[in-house]
């Protein structure tokens, strides 16, 4: 009987089998104990994401719905209790970084995958970074990753989904500036393109709301947790390499632009603003002055009221906490 199923690669390769065809000996392949194929699991994962890389980069004509199949498929093989088993066994799945790009690229199209399959796959970047340079030791792969968050989607409906995609998003960009600095380093515009993302993102959520917009008491909570990260990581910045703080007036400049544009909730503004004080601490008078020389009126009305509390209220009080220290 198991011979009948040996042949399955090859008419998956086939290309006169039908894609429907394909597809469904796909599935069967997975669960089936009688189909005799080395390494299977690893095959079957590579057939499905060089399928899914052939229709988008326009090399294989799929019927839609067999595009929709392939990533319920994919989706199915990365949850199954097959692949958990395999990997308990210390067996290994490849998967390509540039690959993992195209996953997340583009299954974060389709609304339905962002929890199933974008952020499972950039979770699974995250622990890869998080091991440094003993996984990932090309700067280039790196990038690559930081290339992959401008597509996890920020503008779920639900508030839940929204924090997961934040909170996924964060914790990439916070095992790249813990374990790979002077990669960060030579990326600055990419990885703050990618920080600027989530700042505007909570600065956006966590406006100012007519009675008959509020939001419940779950998702504030959601998007106060979205606002300390943010603050955790303008700290980090803050605490990088020196070199980074060449950054720290355009990382400003940022922020009171996005500030302008809204009226925040008085505790997203709090955490908010504690963390850009942190910045604000490693900009220096020639900083102060290009700020205030290059923003536009309305901007710099918001920096100098934000530089003014800073003076008051944050670096007077750090100068104490130094001089007392000393």
């Amino acid at each position: 009987m198991a011979a009948i199923f040996s042949g399955i690669h090859l008419k998956l390769k086939n290309p006169r089998t039908p894609w429907p065809d394909k597809l469904k000996l796909a599935r069967f392949a997975w669960i089936s104990t009688q189909c005799l194929l080395p390494n299977k699991e690893q095959v079957l994962f590579d057939w499905t994401s060089h399928a899914l890389t052939g229709f988008y980069n326009k090399k294989v004509d799929v019927p839609s719905e067999v595009v929709e199949g392939l990533w319920t498929y994919l989706d199915d093989i990365l949850h199954s209790r097959k692949l958990h088993d395999v990997l308990s066994q210390g067996k290994t799945i490849s998967l390509r970084l540039t690959l993992a790009q195209f996953v997340i690229k583009e299954s974060s199209k389709i609304p339905s995958l962002t929890r199933a399959l974008t952020l499972p796959a950039l979770e699974t970047l995250t622990v890869l970074l998080r091991q440094g340079e003993a996984k990932i030791s090309n700067p280039h792969h790196v990038i690559v990753v930081l290339g992959a968050l401008q597509f996890v989607p920020l503008d779920s409906h639900s508030m839940e989904d929204y924090h997961a995609a934040f909170e996924a998003i964060h914790e990439a960009l916070f095992a790249t500036i813990h374990c790979y600095p002077q990669v960060m380093l030579k990326a600055s515009p990419t990885f703050l393109n990618c920080f600027y993302r989530l700042v505007s993102s909570v600065m956006h959520e966590g406006r100012q709301r007519g009675d008959s917009d509020r939001a419940s008491e779950k998702d504030k909570e959601c998007l106060l947790k979205c606002a300390m990260l943010v603050e955790r990581m303008y700290t980090h910045i803050a605490n990088a390499a020196e070199d980074f703080t060449v950054m720290s007036s355009f990382i400003v400049a940022q922020y009171v632009s996005e500030l302008q544009r809204v009226t925040l909730q008085p505790e997203i503004k709090a955490h908010l603003t504690e963390g850009i004080y942190c910045i604000l601490d490693h900009c220096v008078e020639r900083d102060i002055k290009f700020l205030n020389t290059s923003l536009q009126m309305g901007v710099k009305e918001v920096f100098n009221e934000l530089y003014n509390s800073y003076t008051h209220y944050h670096k007077s009080q750090r100068q104490g906490e130094e001089k007392y220290t000393v």
